[in-house]
């Protein structure tokens, strides 16, 4: 696991829906949740490609680019 981040002020984070049937209005009430509660953090909501076991080289190419951390939504 990556380290902890100190804060989460100034810092961006996606939030990645793996689109598990079901879970996207969930998935995007965490993110709206987060977002109201760290309005000093960047949130960014982002789709994967496929499902849970296909690779998307390009979003995790964007997150390690332009994030600092992550929360992805593997189903319930």
């Amino acid at each position: 696991m990556a380290p902890r981040l100190d804060t989460l002020d100034g810092k961006t984070i996606y939030v990645v829906d793996t689109k598990y049937p079901l879970t996207k209005l969930f998935v995007q009430e965490v993110y709206n949740v987060l977002r109201e509660k760290y309005p000093k953090t960047n949130w960014v909501f982002r789709d994967k490609i496929g499902s849970y076991f296909d690779d998307d080289p390009k979003l995790w190419a964007e997150i390690k680019e332009n994030g600092h951390g992550m929360v992805m939504a593997i189903g319930h």
